[in-house]
């Protein structure tokens, strides 16, 4: 009996590995490479701005990008892409670039690109403004299917002021902020890949994406 429970667990195990793999991000800061000139511009100018590399098994498949909002503890969710776009991840490393810019008085303004798509906008996002609150790299996978890649947050709260150093690398996922640090009011930005849709009663059809040479295509 010993010997089939320990079987049957060695083949469930890789399944639930190869489930739970995740996107894994890094983050450049674009403003450190400008000269003295533009870097004293954009400073002024309130703009912050970071690349985003991705790497994973992407492999064709589409990526969807949603907002979340925490507001007192209850979050709530916005898908940010239409369905007519869609964006492929052909490569094992993507690239996004997000910017951050005041907008009037009381906003800031907050796009995604995608650089290797002539500079294609994938959304762009408008918000109460800050001065307490930063455009900020989250170094930490999510619980679910979705990894988050982007936050406007303030830091940790503390005496005085806020420690944003301590969030970036508390390694914390965003959706415990608020639970952990009593961090309120941010809004943060997680992507997550589309799967194979099989065919059920409502929807007769089988959609795979399917890789083909250097881009990939939607098959039914």
């Amino acid at each position: 009996m010993m010997r089939k429970i320990v079987i049957l667990l060695l083949v469930i195990f890789p399944f639930f590995a190869a489930s739970a793999q995740k996107i894994s991000v890094t983050y450049e800061n674009r403003i450190d490479s400008l000269s003295d000139v533009t870097k004293q511009y954009f400073m002024m100018q309130g703009m912050q701005t970071f690349r985003l590399k991705l790497k994973g098994d992407f492999n064709g498949k589409r990526a969807k990008i949603k907002k979340v909002t925490c507001e007192k503890g209850v979050f709530k969710e916005q898908e940010l892409l239409a369905d007519y776009l869609h964006l492929i991840m052909t490569d094992s490393i993507e690239t996004l670039d997000f910017m951050a810019l005041p907008y009037g008085k009381d906003s800031i303004r907050i796009a995604c690109f995608y650089p290797i798509s002539n500079n294609q906008r994938l959304f762009q996002d408008v918000l109460p403004i800050d001065n307490m609150k930063i455009l900020m790299e989250t170094y930490a996978a999510g619980a679910g299917p979705n990894t988050p890649i982007m936050a406007y947050s303030t830091g940790i709260p503390f005496e005085g002021g806020t420690w944003f150093c301590g969030l970036r690398d508390s390694g914390v996922e965003p959706r415990l902020w608020y639970e952990k640090y009593g961090i309120d009011g941010y809004v943060f930005y997680e992507i997550a890949l589309e799967e194979e849709t099989p065919p059920d009663e409502n929807t007769p059809i089988f959609i795979k994406v399917a890789k083909k040479g250097s881009y990939a295509a939607h098959e039914q």
